[in-house]
């Protein structure tokens, strides 16, 4: 019996050296093509690599580092905010720690912060008015109404929302501190009530100390806010008699904290600044007007003083009296009608307003002051009426 042997069986080993030469020659072809198979898989993967690395990593991990941009990105000061807008109506301001001006955009319940080449990004706020997103982004949270911000000492921006205070971390991440979320007037509140229980109501305004800690004030109390996250009233006497002695004179419409820790309030009984000393007694600093027959705004300035707006300035508030600093009227030919104002860290002032140059027409703008140099920030397109 011949037996031919099969692939499963030993290897046919044939004596013909023609054979043998033929054999010995597809090897090393096969060889030469296994050898250019890997090269080119090589050759393939390292451009794969090339051309993620240029792109940003679009081929693997979403979009370009140009469409990232138009989402997505983080500050100088590391808060991470959201896509490019434009700003249609400017409302309250603040400055954070490293200088960059942030205003609310109250046409459409957005905090924008403007960026050095005069753009402006979003940090809070989808554009829809309401109460969500705490935990998550500020950029995709929902504001109700914010009447006032101010920054704490490392870069926190706290926001009076509504019928809340909420805060903004350096990540970018908000939640609230305070307020039930009931609008109208403020209920009485006693000392160690929980400030996330708390009905604060809608007529808020806010200060933070040099070192970070949190002053609200309502209507009718001022309040501490304590580590523990509860609310600490504290007293504001004028005279020998208790505010609440008269509880139709009493409004507490804008603190403001020195550097020394002294409280400064707007509107205690009129138009009329009142400095609060560390045993709780209001002392009458003078007279001052908002724009619009508003109760005057207030703001720490560089100094650690007080600064508070008049309408077509700004007064230096100092022990009984108030020391004008800066003239807005008819500077540059201009009339100008303050409506909300903050400082920088160098003593540059920024503020948004009314202006016009006969008196007859106006429009918003938003300007920067330093010495007697005034630079327009922005300007809204449609002119109004005055």
């Amino acid at each position: 019996m011949i037996i031919t042997p099969t692939e499963h069986d030993a290897p046919y080993k044939s004596s013909d050296p023609v054979e043998l030469l033929i054999k010995e020659a597809r090897q090393k072809a096969r060889r030469r093509r296994l050898m250019v198979g890997v090269v080119l898989i090589v050759v393939a993967l390292v451009t794969a690599s090339l051309i993620i690395a240029l792109s940003g990593g679009s081929a693997k991990h979403g979009p370009s580092r140009s469409q990232r941009s138009n989402t997505l990105n983080r500050t100088s000061q590391g808060v991470t905010v959201g896509p490019y807008a434009s700003l249609d109506l400017a409302g309250p301001l603040a400055v954070s720690p490293n200088g960059r001006l942030y205003v609310v955009d109250d046409a459409r319940d957005r905090i924008l912060v403007r960026l050095s080449n005069g753009r402006f990004r979003v940090v809070a706020g989808d554009g829809r008015v309401g109460f969500s997103g705490d935990g998550g982004p500020a950029y995709k949270a929902q504001l109700s109404k914010v009447s006032q911000m101010a920054f704490g000492p490392h870069g926190s921006l706290y926001v009076a929302d509504g019928a809340r205070v909420r805060v903004i971390n350096a990540r970018g991440v908000i939640r609230t501190v305070a307020g039930d979320g009931e609008g109208g007037r403020a209920r009485s509140i006693a000392t160690g009530t929980p400030a996330l229980s708390a009905s604060i109501g809608s007529q808020l305004s806010i200060a933070i100390s040099v070192k970070g800690q949190l002053y609200i004030s309502t209507v009718r109390q001022l309040f501490r806010l304590t580590p523990s996250g509860l609310l600490d009233p504290l007293a504001v006497k004028v005279g020998s008699g208790p505010l609440k002695a008269d509880p139709d004179a009493i409004s507490l419409v804008e603190i403001g904290i020195s550097g020394h820790g002294i409280i400064d309030v707007s509107g205690v009984n009129g138009w009329s600044i009142w400095q609060r000393s560390a045993s709780g007694v209001a002392a009458y600093v003078g007279y001052a007007r908002g724009s619009g027959g508003n109760f005057p705004l207030l703001a720490r300035g560089p100094d650690g003083a007080v600064y508070g707006e008049t309408g077509s300035g700004i007064v230096r508030i100092e022990r009984k009296r108030l020391v004008t600093t800066f003239v807005f009227n008819n500077v540059h030919g201009e009339y100008f009608y303050l409506s909300n104002f903050a400082f920088g860290p160098h003593g540059s002032l920024y503020a948004d307003d009314l202006a016009g140059d006969t008196g007859f027409e106006a429009h918003q703008q938003l300007v920067s002051v330093s010495g007697t140099r005034v630079r327009l920030l922005w300007q809204e397109s449609n002119v109004v009426s005055r």
